[in-house]
């Protein structure tokens, strides 16, 4: 009598892609030298060329991690700043709020609408009015939404009260 064995086939588990914020700490390294979002400056040559460098690393994340909301924030920063594509910066921010908000994360929520406020104020001052309202109700602590509404005369001057004869 034969003993058959039989052998097992090894198969290899597939690795799990690295968390995206180790995957984003990469790209800001590598492309801009920078570690944190809140480093790069539009106003660089540099900095808005290297957005070449990151941009088809960022389309790639949004593929691969379709929840994270940092790419399309880098997207839009690049697609403003390097490009001058300020459709392209809207949908980006747009897709970025969005998330923060599923994520319920206000205050990045209320920063991508202040951002959308800053395209849109050029353009539809009603409109951007109405984003930064929005992005202050989600975050009362944000400074930029509360200046700029200021700034832009978003807010209506509570009328004053002319004292009558009988408030005396």
């Amino acid at each position: 009598m034969i003993a058959v064995t039989a052998c097992a086939a090894a198969t290899a588990t597939p690795t799990p892609p690295p968390p995206a914020s180790a995957v984003l700490q990469q790209i800001l390294t590598d492309c801009w030298g920078v570690t944190q979002l809140k480093e790069l400056d539009g106003t660089r040559p540099d900095h808005t060329r290297a957005f070449e460098c990151a941009r088809p690393r960022l389309l790639e994340m949004t593929r691969m991690y379709p929840d994270a909301p940092e790419p399309h924030r880098l997207l839009a920063w690049g697609y403003y700043f390097a490009l001058q594509d300020e459709d392209a910066a809207r949908a980006e921010y747009e897709r970025a709020a969005q998330i923060y908000g599923a994520r319920t994360h206000p205050a990045e929520q209320a920063e991508m609408l202040v951002q959308l406020a800053s395209l849109a104020l050029k353009y539809d001052q009603t409109s951007g009015c109405d984003l930064l309202l929005q992005a202050l109700a989600l975050d009362t602590n944000n400074a930029r939404a509360a200046q700029l509404l200021r700034n832009f005369g978003c807010l209506l001057p509570t009328p004053a009260l002319t004292p009558t004869a009988t408030d005396g």
